[in-house]
């Protein structure tokens, strides 16, 4: 027995020098020579031949760091294993994180709501017709024909009218009553369902009652071994009645109304820039593991702030993008609303006004001379007769995609009573006025030749149709150009480049810089 113990303590310390020697010198001398892989798979299978196992076909795993763990190595190789797999105390935090690796390559699990929905790559064969939205696909799933998801909108990225949705469906071979299987994408856009959940939308919008998606591209749909073809099928024309379902797009009226809550579902740089008032940003792709949606618990963890029991309005620029995180709360149980950011800026108020005359003093300005900026508003297209008046001597503006809101104009004082969408311009109280000086404000924006800015000065009215305000020129020398950004509450307009000052010469004084 001492015999047999004094061999197996050789065997492994010849092991441990030899592992040593490999990690040092890049190279096993006990293997002659041979590749780094190849010496490993020798000093594994004598590690498993010293732990008195069945030797080298079976499979041992090496560590991070190229030596064997025999811990990993039993938790890996049933034929290594020296407990039961029902023995709780096999369950360690390694083979926790084997198990964790191995479910993340599995598809999410699908709630009942979404699997009713979401169509594996196995359960295609008789879910109807198969749609590819792609633009411009070079192979599709065998039977499948092609709507590009961009032929639903227009040039300027507006949804189509439903007459012109209902023809598009028709031409490509579908009625209201086909079921209709939907897979695609735009690669061009990086991937992921938003087109095939944006034409699910629009199909739903329509009435349409047997929609599906498909839950995989047509990347899985290859990995899978499954048939390709590179022509689409064509299908006869066929007749689509649509019966519209308005209770899926929010109109104008209600975002701004303050009811619902509003999602932003574009990426956070562009939420950063601009966005509806009082929006959250969850963006698109929040709601993807790598292209697939998400399972229904990560669902949960992430809509966590919002209340269920109130409308949700989810937007994006064109709303493809938005349809994806409409997708999901629509089957979640949300009462959830799309709309898009293009459709906000077109109707929200706009101020309608004009610039009639813009002007600087001293201009050439020398370095660091204090420039008087002086601005005067007009009624927008009455940039020729802007002191036309009405017979009672107040002068009117319209303000566009508002009636009887209540805003006012700069020039004036805006009286809250309006009539047919026109703001009556004149204070009635001086309480009213006070609140139209408040909430109305120009800034003089001054940029350096780089379009840097380098200063923003607040105007102070001097009449009811002027402004001015004062810019210490204390930068080097060159030309400045100036925007004016007019702000009446939430709304605002940039007129850019209204005037532009040129600096000259030496200063009086000393570091100047471009602030």
């Amino acid at each position: 027995m001492r015999n047999i113990r004094t061999v197996g303590c050789v065997l492994l310390l010849f092991i441990v020098a030899a592992a040593t020697v490999l990690g040092v010198h890049g190279e096993c001398t006990a293997c002659k020579g041979g590749s780094p892989s190849a010496q490993q798979e020798v000093l594994n299978n004598e590690w498993a031949v010293f732990l008195g196992k069945e030797t080298a076909n079976k499979e041992v795993v090496s560590s991070s760091n190229g030596l064997v763990s025999p811990q990993v190595s039993r938790q890996s190789n049933p034929s290594l294993s020296t407990k039961s797999s029902n023995d709780p105390s096999s369950n360690t935090e390694d083979a926790k994180v084997e198990d964790d690796s191995s479910n993340s390559k599995k598809d999410p699990p699908r709630s009942q709501s979404f699997a009713s929905v979401l169509v594996p790559i196995e359960d295609v064969d008789g879910q109807g017709i198969i749609l590819d939205i792609s633009p411009h696909p070079h192979e599709y799933i065998k039977g499948a024909i092609n709507i590009n998801y961009e032929n639903f909108v227009t040039a300027d990225k507006h949804r189509k009218s439903v007459s012109e949705l209902a023809a598009i469906f028709g031409a490509a071979g579908i009625s209201e009553n086909d079921p209709v299987l939907i897979y695609g994408e735009c690669q061009q856009c990086g991937g992921g369902p938003s087109a095939g959940t944006f034409v699910y939308w629009i199909m739903k919008y329509l009435g349409h009652k047997k929609v599906k998606l498909l839950d995989a591209g047509i990347d899985d749909w290859v990995a899978a071994k499954k048939p390709t073809v590179n022509k689409s099928l064509v299908l006869p024309a066929k007749n689509y009645t649509p019966t519209l379902n308005s209770n899926l797009l929010a109109t104008y009226e209600l975002v701004k109304s303050g009811i619902p809550q509003i999602v932003d579902a574009r990426e956070p740089e562009y939420f950063a820039a601009g966005s509806i008032p009082k929006a959250i940003n969850i963006p698109y792709d929040s709601v993807l593991t790598g292209k697939k949606i998400k399972d229904e618990a990560a669902l949960k963890r992430l809509f966590a702030g919002l209340n269920k029991y109130r409308t949700v309005v989810v937007y994006s620029d064109s709303a493809v993008k938005a349809s994806m995180v409409w997708f999901v709360l629509s089957f979640m149980g949300y009462d959830a609303r799309m709309y898009s950011w293009q459709d906000w800026l077109e109707n929200r108020p706009k101020l309608d006004i004009d610039i009639l005359k813009a002007s600087a003093q001293p201009n050439p300005a020398n370095r660091g001379a204090v420039v008087q900026i002086t601005v005067t508003f007009v009624e927008e297209n009455q940039s020729t007769d802007h002191e036309k008046e009405t017979a009672n001597n107040e002068t009117l503006l319209t303000i566009k995609g508002c009636v009887g809101c209540g805003f006012g104009s700069p020039q004036g004082f805006a009286d809250i009573s309006n009539i047919g969408g026109v703001a009556r311009i004149g204070s009635t109280s001086q309480a009213q006025k006070g609140t139209a000086d408040n909430s109305f404000k120009v800034t003089a924006v001054v940029k350096n030749q780089a379009g840097d800015v380098v200063s923003k000065r607040i105007m102070k009215r001097v009449s009811e149709d002027e402004f001015t305000g004062v810019w210490n020129a204390n930068v080097a020398a060159g030309v400045y150009k100036v925007d004016i950004v007019a702000t009446l509450e939430d709304i605002s307009k940039t007129f850019p480049d209204a005037l532009q000052i040129e600096v000259t010469g030496t200063s009086k004084y000393m570091n100047i810089g471009n602030k």
